[in-house]
């Protein structure tokens, strides 16, 4: 498939990453030098140019290309240049684009006359992520696979927890019906486990289960139910304004906002939240609001360094729930790592985002959530593949990869050794980044 992207910072380099590893022609195009300059490392075709340019775009081959991607920082920029692409000769483009309105449906069939396909706006992905974060306050990611007949948690699990210091292939016995152990942080490290790898006080788990059954992994993670009611969110920005789009009503949120202009735009979108000043002093603020009796704070200020700081005061001032935003890639499993609670990344639900629109389309019907060093790939098995000849403890996997679940006949279930995976089933793997193009390759014929 030839694609060009426009826009190489990390939206666009991590996508360009992806696509160029599963031998797509991809062509990585920005108007900085000094950007494209620093990726000539890896394997694919980048080049000078302003994607608002005619010129520029015929050079980077968009009148031939299946798919033009735009998402440099500037929401102009790339709703202009998939115009230009659209009408060049580009079968599809995606654009990102900083502005709710464009999600609605009358909003996105007008801009597909007009030639963009699909509409990607990083704060609604964010703002999702993080009520989710909060509905499941036990979990450190929560997100639903196979049209919500499956789900993937990530929990930190402690010492004293029952599923700590024993094998997964006991814990699996007991538990084979109510979920799958597909991944495991380690620190720094992120393991793709078998049978006999043990887990440890401070692993962050990911598993693959039901629904029904999340329970059942709140349990052996040895968490307790918690309700959220009130809620404080550092930062009055698109986020944090999407974010209370998705919480149910009973919530009670209180904004930190410094500045003024900020601060009246959120009351102006929110009129029933409670707006206060002093993002630059928050520590005297949460003081003031007694931050020990609420519920969850949620920093999503404009400096990563600052949310991740205000994250841990708030921890330690007796806040149960925190979630940071952060800017960088790097930074989440930093940020994992010094206990803080979820993380965000609007950069990585981009670029997963995009991904998923793009494979959707793909014989495969395959769709990806990135981990950071792996992928969660939903892929549909077809006739005479290889994952349908044999059940699944005779298949002989290659290292680093797992399968966590599967779809069949609309109903979610686990996957066990004996599981024989027929044609038509809706199977989600878990593999190390560089093993997603073999995974495609069991999937089809």
């Amino acid at each position: 498939m030839k694609i060009v992207i426009a826009g190489a910072q990390e939206v666009g380099t991590h996508l360009a990453k992806l696509l160029a590893k599963e031998n797509h022609d991809v062509v990585l195009m920005d108007s900085d030098m000094n950007r494209i300059a620093q990726l000539t490392f890896m394997n694919l075709m980048t080049m000078v140019g302003k994607p608002t340019s005619i010129h520029a775009l015929k050079e980077a081959g968009v009148p031939e290309c299946n798919l033009f991607i735009a998402v440099t920082p500037d929401e102009s920029t790339n709703i202009h240049s998939c115009i230009l692409a659209a009408n060049l000769g580009a079968r599809r483009t995606m654009a990102r684009v900083d502005n709710y309105e464009t999600q609605k449906t009358d909003s996105a069939d007008f801009y597909k006359r007009i030639g963009i396909s699909d509409l990607v706006y990083p704060e609604m992905l964010g703002g999702q992520f993080i009520a989710d974060a909060i509905a499941r306050p036990w979990a450190r990611q929560s997100i639903s696979l196979c049209d919500g007949c499956l789900l993937l948690l990530a929990v930190k699990v402690r010492e004293g927890a029952p599923i700590v210091g024993r094998k997964l292939m006991d814990i699996g016995r007991m538990h084979h019906d109510s979920f799958h152990v597909a991944a495991i942080r380690r620190d720094v490290d992120l393991i793709i486990p078998n049978g006999n790898d043990i887990v440890k006080a401070e692993d962050l788990v990911y598993f693959v289960t039901l629904p029904q059954k999340a329970d059942v992994v709140r349990f052996t993670c040895g968490k307790k139910e918690r309700d959220l009611h009130r809620i404080i969110i550092l930062g009055g920005n698109r986020l944090g304004i999407q974010l209370c789009y998705y919480l149910k009503k009973h919530y009670d949120v209180v904004f930190i906002e410094d500045d003024a202009d900020n601060a009246n735009h959120v009351m102006d979108k929110l009129p029933n939240v409670k707006v206060v000043r002093g993002m630059k002093n928050y520590i005297e603020t949460l003081n003031d609001l007694n931050i020990n009796v609420h519920d969850a704070f949620v920093a999503v200020g404009p400096d990563s360094d600052s949310n991740i700081l205000a994250c841990l005061t708030a921890k330690k001032m007796g806040v149960g729930k925190s979630i940071v935003e952060v800017s960088d890639v790097e930074q989440v499993t930093m940020a994992q790592n010094l206990n803080i609670g979820s993380t965000v990344n609007k950069k990585s639900l981009t670029a997963a985002s995009i991904y998923q629109i793009l494979l959707e389309s793909d014989k495969t019907n395959a769709k990806c959530f990135s981990l950071i060093d792996a992928e969660v790939v939903d892929l549909t098995a077809q006739n005479n593949s290889s994952i349908t000849l044999k059940p699944v403890m005779e298949l002989r996997l290659p290292k680093g990869i797992t399968i966590g679940g599967m779809v069949r006949n609309g109903q979610g279930q686990t996957v066990t050794g004996q599981t024989h995976i027929q044609p038509g089933d809706q199977v989600v793997v878990i593999c190390r980044n560089e093993k997603i193009e073999a995974v495609q390759e069991l999937f089809v014929k």
